[in-house]
């Protein structure tokens, strides 16, 4: 038979035991959550390069003829779009504010479609 001090001994390791156990799940859940959460992850450069090709992509297509991005507000919609999304994610990729760098991406955009015209 185990003395009453024996009985308490064992119950407070099993206690502190089932305290780490649930600690080290909480912790590896938690690693686990924000290796998932794109969105969350200010350092994804994948956000980056994808609004970077998208507004590529439509800066070409204001310069080649033929297009149908030539002219009109939807193309000075989208450049300002896309350029604006490119300089969203670089901004927040440098950890500084996404806002600020939708704004100069949009006038870049502007600029780029506006220029596109001349030519």
């Amino acid at each position: 038979m185990q003395s009453r001090s024996e009985r308490k001994r064992i119950s407070a390791k099993t206690k502190e035991a089932e305290v780490q156990n649930a600690q080290d799940a909480d912790a590896e859940s938690n690693s686990k959550q924000s290796k998932d959460n794109a969105f969350a992850n200010k350092k994804n450069v994948m956000w980056v390069l994808l609004s970077g090709a998208m507004a590529l992509t439509f800066i070409v297509m204001l310069f080649l003829p033929n297009t149908g991005m030539g002219n009109g507000m939807i193309a000075t919609y989208s450049a300002m779009l896309w350029c604006g999304f490119f300089g969203a994610s670089l901004w927040r990729y440098r950890s500084s504010n996404g806002w600020t760098g939708f704004a100069y991406g949009s006038v870049i955009g502007f600029t780029l479609q506006f220029v596109s015209q001349l030519i």
